[in-house]
């Protein structure tokens, strides 16, 4: 901790452990700073500055700090480390957020900034290009044949080939990727912060607004009454994200099936966990019996 401590200049006075990678920093002058360890340096040092250009467009994003030497990343003991600006804020159970309906349309709000924002530096950084749509049919259905994973989602999939193709057609850009709604915090009735962009890729947008549903629902799909209360929440969502970055025609349309998409990669993930692969599978199900609610999200305004 002494060599990062010299390379900002921070002056610690202690140190909190949050996960095996993640550390608060406390100092002298009474200030917080969160550390992070990074495996890839490269990487680490285009999230840095992508969240620099980020901030500049007034995002509420963790910002980077540069080391005596004008470096993002100082190395010690075989790995790399950034320390970032701390966000004020509390993360929320998915059952606040759905007891607290006006947070959920705030997200969709701030995502729908964050995404605008992403696309206006799009050109200034380069990240890796992947398509929800060549995963699924080149990669997540084969493995699931290979292995024999959930094949009546593989059967379904398989029939909405056609349909599916739709995602092709989809705008693309720099993504968050990994939107959970557990990466927004909060502070007095708005979003204070989006954390956690280190899978910054490009791919379509709607993954975005799409991931932060599925996640919502998958820390509630336990309780059949927090379900039925998730779609009325999700819709609001997806309406505030809306006005505040439209979507087009087609991608109101194809939101349904990039929630189904979610869903089949995840189930492949955990491939290894059968308990969590069974959850998938059982959600992308349910998604699939409902598309009648996710019709409605066509006609948003």
């Amino acid at each position: 901790m002494r060599k990062i401590d010299q390379a900002f200049q921070l002056s610690i006075r202690y140190t909190d452990k949050l996960t095996n990678r993640v550390d608060y920093i406390y100092t002298n002058q009474k200030k917080t700073f969160i550390l992070k360890k990074k495996s890839d340096q490269e990487r680490a040092r285009m999230e840095a500055q992508l969240l620099q250009d980020l901030h500049g467009k007034e995002q509420p994003v963790p910002v980077p700090l540069k080391t005596t030497s004008n470096e993002f990343t100082v190395k010690s003991n075989d790995s790399f480390y950034v320390v970032y600006s701390y966000l004020d804020g509390h993360l929320l159970t998915a059952e606040t957020l759905l007891d607290q309906p006006a947070l959920v349309k705030q997200s969709g709000y701030a995502l729908a900034k964050l995404d605008n924002a992403l696309l206006e530096v799009s050109d200034y950084h380069t990240f890796r290009k992947r398509h929800v749509y060549t995963s699924l049919y080149h990669n997540i259905i084969p493995f699931m044949k290979k292995e024999t994973i959930a094949l009546d989602v593989v059967h379904l999939l398989t029939e909405l080939t056609d349909e599916m193709r739709l995602l092709e057609q989809l705008p693309t850009q720099l993504i968050h990727r990994d939107p959970h709604y557990r990466h927004f915090l909060y502070l007095k009735d708005k979003v204070s912060g989006i954390i956690d962009l280190e899978l910054v890729e490009e791919n379509i947008r709607i993954l975005d607004p799409c991931y932060f549903a599925t996640s919502l629902l998958s820390d509630l799909y336990s309780s059949p009454a927090d379900v039925d209360r998730w779609f009325p929440a999700i819709k609001e969502f997806f309406r505030a994200y809306h006005q505040e970055n439209p979507f087009t025609i087609q991608e109101r349309k194809a939101l349904w099936l990039t929630l189904l998409s979610i869903e089949a990669v995840l189930i492949a993930f955990f491939s290894h966990d059968e308990e969590r692969m069974e959850k998938n599978r059982s959600m992308f199900l349910w998604l699939y019996e409902n598309k009648q609610l996710f019709d409605e999200l066509i006609h948003l305004r």
